[in-house]
């Protein structure tokens, strides 16, 4: 029985972590990370705005990361005019009720400037939960300016 039982346990670490995204996965794709304040990989979010000014067809990955490491990633994708938008909870095992994928499509990314942050929100989505927009990603202005050199 024991000789039969370290075999499935073998199994079931692999395909566990087959199933993680962790955030050294997230830097070797370019996704944006966001690890609750921090994120790293901007140069690529400001890329893909200067993308959306340009109307030039582009992608990018967000992952967030919860405090107990679980992602939940945003995919968007532009395609010269409108932003297509999938939430993706389905590797965040504190999802909750949450579905695991969720797919919009949005008008406009919008920037805030506040006083030590901006934000970055999209607006004109096709969901009736979002008719004030979704907040995609907050970056302390701070963290910006270390960036540039």
């Amino acid at each position: 029985m024991q000789k039969l039982l370290y075999p499935l346990w073998i199994l079931g670490i692999v395909l566990l972590s087959a199933c993680s995204y962790d955030s050294e996965k997230a830097v070797k794709n370019g996704d944006v990370i966001n690890m609750n304040g921090p994120v790293y990989n901007f140069p690529n979010f400001e890329l893909f705005l200067d993308s959306i000014e340009s109307d030039k067809r582009d992608s990018i990955r967000i992952a967030n990361y919860t405090l107990e490491g679980d992602p939940t990633l945003y995919n968007l994708t532009f395609d010269g005019s409108l932003i297509h938008f999938e939430i993706d909870r389905s590797k965040n095992n504190n999802r909750g009720n949450d579905p695991a994928k969720v797919t919009m499509t949005c008008t406009n990314l919008v920037t805030g400037d506040g006083q030590q942050v901006l934000t970055y929100t999209l607006e004109g989505c096709n969901q009736d939960s979002l008719s004030e927009g979704f907040m995609l990603l907050t970056v302390l202005k701070e963290q910006i300016d270390e960036h540039e050199h």
